[in-house]
């Protein structure tokens, strides 16, 4: 009974405004790809980052989601004219300095509250920011606008979140779960760490797998500025599982 309900709704809407009016989404186009040259790329299907639709980094802390984010927000500010970091607290503008990031075309906006957030990260996505990278949770009603905004200029959304509420989860296009695997140490000092990447959802291509890389830390008292911060991809490894053997008949 509801679907018939629908039905003529949908009808009566196109008789009246065109067959053009509406579109069911198995007809629409595939959002257009960014390429932040990481391997992310490989784990979305489309061969970047989805422009006009939120991605969101999660997973508990220290597991390298924020590494990859500045890595990413970095090549944003040599790409774009402008990169925003909606900060909801802690986002130091020299943590960037290792990727070499060009800090004339970003701008963080200190935003101590969610409501602060959702407002500003909707207004600048609608004004025709390139790149948001969001550091915290935006509030449920902002999340429609955000997307519509960011829909209509093609910006390029960024969540790094320890953990999801459901609007939020469920208003992202793709999600990557990261983990972390291991330490890496060198000549007995912590030297980086060894984290998965692994795609947890994808409303724009079939849902791929996962990517292991390496985060490596300064290992001297050099200045931050003369590090340069790597994000390496590493080779999966799988384990295979011996052959059973067969039972007598």
């Amino acid at each position: 009974m509801q679907g018939q309900k629908l039905e003529l709704a949908i009808d009566s809407i196109r008789v009246r405004f065109g067959s053009q009016a509406l579109t069911r989404a198995a007809e629409l186009p595939p959002p257009q790809a960014w390429s932040s040259g990481t391997s992310v790329d490989s784990l979305t299907g489309i061969g970047g980052l989805p422009r006009g639709r939120l991605s969101l980094f999660t997973g508990s802390g220290t597991c390298g989601k924020l590494t990859l984010a500045l890595s990413l927000l970095a090549t944003a500010t040599h790409q774009f004219a402008h990169s925003i970091v909606i900060d909801a607290g802690g986002f130091d503008p020299q943590s960037l300095l290792p990727f070499s990031a060009e800090l004339g075309a970003l701008t963080v906006v200190r935003a101590p509250a969610p409501e602060i957030a959702g407002e500003a990260a909707a207004t600048l996505a609608r004004a025709g920011a390139s790149f948001i990278l969001l550091t915290g949770e935006v509030p449920e009603h902002w999340l429609g606008p955000l997307e519509s905004g960011a829909n209509r200029s093609g910006t390029v959304l960024v969540g790094v979140i320890d953990a999801l509420s459901r609007a939020l989860a469920h208003a992202s296009s793709f999600s990557l779960g990261f983990s972390r695997s291991d330490w890496v140490w060198e000549r007995g000092q912590l030297a980086g760490l060894r984290a998965s990447a692994r795609c947890v959802k994808n409303r724009v291509a079939p849902p791929l797998g996962e990517t292991l890389f390496e985060v490596r830390y300064p290992l001297s008292e050099r200045p931050l500025a003369g590090y340069a911060a790597g994000v390496t991809e590493v080779l999966l490894h799988f384990e295979e599982a011996p052959p059973r053997e067969s039972a007598a008949v």
